[in-house]
């Protein structure tokens, strides 16, 4: 009885420790999928082409994003900013001013805004952005 235990003990260490250096030699094997997908360093953000819709001052700001471009109007499309848009992951960009006609919007063309996706819940973007050294949260409503 004792030789057969010694036997089981023996075999199911061998078995373990050989399962172990199997996933180790080799973890992407394990832990990801094959894309079937040609195209992939692609990034599909997680903002589709859409409108959305924010507070500032007490106004509503509309903002329209499409394939790689960003623009804000503000006072009933008085006024403007548009940015180029370059996705750096599903949930991250980097919008660069191009141009603006807002009174004294402080930030001249070249500027770079950062803009990360903090979640999508019931219509809302909730995010995170930076621009000249100053980072806010906020959160616009999809129209």
């Amino acid at each position: 009885m004792k030789n057969l235990h010694f036997f089981l003990a023996i075999f199911f260490i061998t078995l373990y420790s050989s399962a172990q250096e199997v996933a180790m030699i080799n973890p992407i094997k394990f832990n990801t999928y094959t894309k079937v997908d040609s195209s992939e360093d692609e990034i599909i953000p997680l903002l589709e082409e859409a409108k959305y819709t924010y507070k500032y001052k007490g106004n509503n700001v509309l903002v329209i994003f499409s394939e790689n471009e960003h623009i804000e109007y503000f006072e009933d499309k008085k006024y403007f900013i548009k940015s180029t848009v370059e996705w750096t992951s599903e949930d991250e960009c980097f919008m660069t001013l191009k141009e603006s006609t807002l009174p004294n919007f402080p930030f001249k063309s070249g500027t770079k805004l950062y803009f990360k996706i903090n979640k999508i819940k019931r219509g809302f973007i909730f995010y995170e952005s930076t621009l000249g050294g100053v980072s806010w949260e906020g959160k616009m409503k999809k129209i």
